[in-house]
């Protein structure tokens, strides 16, 4: 048995059939050459085998029913009819075609009684081509743990298959009967943490504080005074699921140029977008949006599962010069980093719980819109491989992430890069956010943009 931690568990009580809570990954790949004629129905049986070599996948809860002491336990009921599903696209298969068929698939929440995972195989794209997706509840993996699960099937060599005898079993954990002693010292130094980690809070919670009385718009923000925007309502249970790419060598370029990051970059293109966006749909609110970026806390030996932080930082929707937008993200992001980096994991931990459990306790009781939004939108940026990646031999093309969007944080953007591309995956909801699927459009609108003022302006 393996107990579940509070944020773990969280996502769990969480979810509705409107707002399911699962990551998921969409790859596009090629076959291998000469491949023969049953190749994907093979790889379709060796992935219905992915619970042997993937611990997580082979892990379903004690009790669905009771998340009060959630815990993982090794399935029992395992059938691979269950995860892994067969099909083909109505020819010509389009990309259009393949997003409405995962869309529907993404609407859908994973079934408690069993292993909290999905993998659809589908045919059919031109080329021969044909694509994944893979979905898994956020409870069991986050979007690290999730990459990493996905290159430890994926290989460098395109001679390399998918070796179902390499069982990669989780380590047996030693349950012994710690004496009263032994469990109070366990808790003096949960309390200790926590008693150590307050003045921490308290410093980054006063300095976001004097940032808004001073006017300092280039600064971390507090919880719950983002401005009011149709990303921030109470959602339906359809989805809007679009992708795109940028080149990520350009991207590279203008963020060394101007002393950034390329997670600094794509928060300027994106916050560009969102403006473009707003401004057709004459819903841009006075103030900037306000971007929540998961922060990773997991140390490198750290298992599946969940610790996690936000910063909190302006989309600067309100800038119209794409140049000085990304020189604002740049400037307020290194600030909000070595912020959150001179806490303890407690301390971050804490600001996240800040964060998200109003936000929780106001959608379980329907009030997500009666008090102003703790963020408008969320967007994270996960490094992929560097590169080419083979599946059983076939070459993955792309690989585009799709994530969770709740009441009242409507939008998600999460990229990945894979090789010498950035592919992102944008999560919606279509009947709260009018062409919402337009939004790619803007995205490399704005890029360009940016691209273009950045080579003036060197």
């Amino acid at each position: 048995m393996d107990k579940l931690s509070a944020q773990d568990a969280g996502f769990l009580k969480i979810e509705t059939p409107r707002c399911p809570f699962h990551v998921a990954a969409l790859v596009v790949l090629s076959p291998p050459d000469k491949a023969p004629a049953n190749y994907l129905r093979q790889l379709a049986r060796k992935c219905g085998r992915l619970n042997e070599i993937l611990p997580a996948f082979n892990k379903r809860l004690q009790d669905p029913e009771d998340l009060s002491a959630a815990a993982w336990i090794s399935a029992d009921n395992y059938h691979p009819e269950n995860h892994v599903f067969h099909y083909a696209l109505p020819t010509p298969g389009r990309m259009p075609d393949l997003l409405q068929l995962v869309t529907r698939a993404h609407e859908r929440a994973l079934d408690r009684s069993r292993p909290l995972w999905e993998l659809h195989l589908i045919e059919g794209l031109p080329g021969g081509r044909f694509a994944l997706y893979c979905k898994t509840h956020h409870a069991l993996v986050d979007g690290i743990g999730a990459m990493r699960m996905i290159q430890s099937l994926f290989s460098t060599d395109p001679t390399q298959k998918i070796d179902l005898r390499r069982v990669r079993r989780q380590p047996t954990r030693q349950h012994s009967h710690h004496s009263v002693f032994e469990q109070l010292g366990g808790v003096a130094k949960s309390v200790a943490k926590q008693y150590q980690a307050l003045p921490q809070l308290s410093r980054l919670l006063l300095h976001m504080g004097a940032d808004i009385l001073k006017g300092n718009t280039e600064a971390m923000r507090l919880p719950f005074t983002a401005p009011r925007t149709i990303f921030n309502t109470e959602l339906e249970s359809r989805r809007s699921l679009s992708i795109c790419d940028l080149p990520l060598k350009t991207v590279k370029r203008i963020a060394h140029q101007h002393g950034g990051t390329v997670n600094d970059v794509l928060l300027a293109i994106c916050g560009g977008a969102l403006r473009r966006y707003l401004l057709a749909h004459t819903a841009l609110p006075r103030d900037s949006l306000i971007v929540g970026m998961p922060m990773s806390l997991k140390a490198s030996g750290d298992r599946e599962g969940n610790r996690l932080s936000y910063i909190l930082s302006p989309f600067f929707t309100e800038e119209k010069d794409d140049l000085r937008r990304l020189r604002r993200v740049i400037r307020t992001t290194r600030s909000a980093k070595a912020e959150m980096t001179a806490m303890s994991v407690t301390a971050a931990e804490d600001f996240y719980a800040l964060l998200m459990v109003p936000a929780v306790l106001l959608t379980l009781s329907g009030n997500a819109e009666r008090v102003r939004p703790a963020i408008n939108a969320i967007f994270s940026n996960v490094p992929g491989a560097r590169t080419a990646l083979y599946l059983d031999g076939a070459r993955m093309e792309a690989l585009y992430p799709l994530s969770i969007i709740t009441h009242g944080m409507g939008l998600n953007i999460t990229v990945v890069s894979q090789a010498d591309r950035l592919c992102f995956g944008i999560a919606a909801c279509p009947t709260r956010q009018a062409d919402i699927e337009q939004l790619p459009k803007f995205i490399r609108e704005s890029y360009r943009a940016l691209s273009t003022a950045s080579r003036k302006g060197s």
